[in-house]
């Protein structure tokens, strides 16, 4: 058995950066996963690694393990030793564990159940291990076979979906609850539908002190994780935390209680009341699934890599919890403008027009759907000026509206009446572009709902969107989609997503040739397929 030596310079570096890593539902023997790195100085085979936030087996710490895929070329053995380890914000290693030569098979598992433990990843060194909610996550490999020689960089990143919601919470004749009574506060979605009750009641009545619980009902079942903070406000508005805790839910039905750190009588007892109503303000960060997932290739040997992200202005105030403030409230708490767009999105509150889907009907606001898509802008402004009426040349909108001329030209009384008809798009679609032109933000994508919102970013010319949509294509290429994700680009001019598309299907080559998938792209396509094979004869070239 080969001798591990950790000093030479060939290696294969995968670096991956998990943002909102605190906010993972996962319990404990749950993992999440990285994106896929092939390695073709390995015998073109494919790994990821597994983080397990809760432990594999103990919720005391956080396992990592480097995993080889049972997809690839290579079906034989691989020999190699390897290291793990979590990085600072300046790229420094901060904790590390290395093996000793092991074999990956296909599907095969190594690393450490007790890399490192919970308390001081999430609470001890939090401002270390986790800077702006950020784990950096390293592993490097060395190949035992001398003679082949593995010298890549792989950059890698993850992104947790986190949806804020903040809220005042205003309990009038708070001295007046009994121990059989309820005051109730929901949250609704934008066709007012209840996706989290709170309901505040008073306990304790045989131990003789009335304390105060707030009951958690989540009725969304996106929503697999909620950290719920609340603070109370004193009479001269300063912000006092009263209690926050974690929810993590694995079955269908979603509740938890939370205990205020004060009691009714200690509220009424420090002025906490003001004319006998108590305001709390309450925050609730939700997760629901892992998004952006990105990856990029190095294709030299990098000694060093600064890996700090861009730098973030505080805002000075009072510490809380050892943070930063602004007004009394941690910055953490401070409601951005993000999160008041969302607001927007989330209620029925100010819009002015309306998409009308195949089921439903959401209301919108012109100014900001104008603001991050082009085709809107031209559309919204001809329709409320009025200058687009039935049967009149509507060449003055730009090249990118052609698309919705006919519409306009058939359609344009409903669309002043207030409507506009989003027919070709499923629901789902609408919602989650929405979602992100109001707030940036993307839910958990799996390919088929990257491809539908590729498509609606590029016909609505939201171009930060179909950015990410195909970061999200490229990174989840496999032999079953390749070629429809090569169709997606070819249809859609996309050059870069068509090349990375093409590049991956001759890495593959017979793997995807000989498969159905394949099969039909030589029926609907032709030329396309012909492409392929014509860069299949001048391979060395095209890689």
């Amino acid at each position: 058995m080969a001798t591990p030596n950790y000093g030479i310079k060939s290696t294969c570096t995968f670096l991956w950066k998990i943002k909102n890593f605190n906010f993972l539902w996962m319990k404990t023997s749950q993992k999440i996963e990285s994106p896929v790195f092939v390695v073709y100085g390995l015998k073109n085979t494919e790994w990821v690694m597994h983080l397990y936030p809760r432990g594999c087996s103990s919720a005391d710490n956080v396992g990592f393990y480097l995993h080889r895929k049972d997809s690839g070329s290579s079906t034989g053995k691989i020999y190699v030793y390897f290291e793990l380890a979590f990085l600072s914000e300046s790229g420094e290693i901060i904790c590390s564990c290395r093996s000793a030569q092991l074999t990956f098979r296909k599907c095969s598992s190594r690393g450490f159940d007790s890399f490192k433990s919970r308390e001081d990843v999430f609470v001890t060194h939090k401002s270390r291990y986790l800077p702006f909610n950020t784990l950096t996550a390293q592993c490097k490999i060395w190949n035992c076979d001398k003679k082949v020689a593995v010298d890549k960089y792989y950059l890698a990143g993850t992104c947790v979906t986190v949806q804020q919601i903040s809220f005042h919470w205003h309990i009038e004749k708070f001295i007046t609850i009994g121990y059989y009574d309820t005051k109730h506060s929901v949250i609704r979605s934008i066709t007012n539908e209840i996706l989290v009750r709170f309901d505040l009641y008073l306990t304790g009545e045989q131990l003789g002190e009335e304390v105060i619980e707030i009951g958690i009902h989540v009725f969304d079942p996106n929503k697999k994780y909620l950290f719920l903070k609340t603070f109370v406000s004193t009479s001269n508005g300063i912000f006092v935390n009263c209690g926050m805790k974690e929810f993590v839910w694995d079955g269908c039905e979603k509740k938890g209680t939370l205990t205020f750190l004060f009691s009714k009588e200690r509220l009424q007892r420090e002025s906490y009341l003001k004319n006998g109503v108590l305001t709390l303000y309450c925050e609730c960060i939700f997760s629901t699934g892992m998004v952006s997932e990105t990856i990029q290739t190095i294709d030299f040997a990098i000694d060093s890599l600064n890996t700090a992200p861009p730098a973030v202005l505080n805002v000075g105030g009072l510490p809380t919890d050892g943070g930063e403030s602004v007004g009394g409230l941690p910055t953490d708490d401070a409601i951005s403008l993000k999160e008041d767009l969302g607001s927007l999105f989330s209620r029925n509150v100010l819009s002015d027009m309306k998409f009308r889907t195949n089921t439903n009907t959401i209301p919108i606001h012109t100014q900001i759907l104008g603001a991050r898509s082009s085709v809107f802008r031209a559309m919204f402004t001809n329709v409320m000026q009025g200058k687009i009426e039935e049967g009149v040349d509507v060449t003055d909108l730009d090249d990118r509206s052609s698309v919705f001329r006919a519409k306009f030209t058939n359609d344009v009384k409903e669309e002043i009446e207030g409507c506009f008809d989003v027919t070709d798009l499923d629901d789902d679609t609408v919602r989650r572009m929405l979602l992100y032109m109001y707030t940036d933000k993307l839910e958990d994508l799996q390919c088929e709902n990257a491809s539908q919102l590729y498509t609606a970013s590029d016909k609505y010319d939201i171009s930060s969107l179909r950015s990410k949509c195909r970061a999200i294509l490229q990174a989840k290429l496999s032999p079953k989609n390749a070629c429809q994700i090569l169709i997606l680009a070819n249809l859609h001019l996309d050059e870069v997503l068509k090349k990375t598309a093409q590049k991956y299907i001759l890495l593959q080559g017979k793997t995807i040739f000989s498969s159905s998938e394949w099969k039909h792209l030589m029926k609907t396509d032709l030329q396309l397929a012909a492409e392929i094979m014509y860069q299949n004869c001048n391979k060395d070239e095209v890689l």
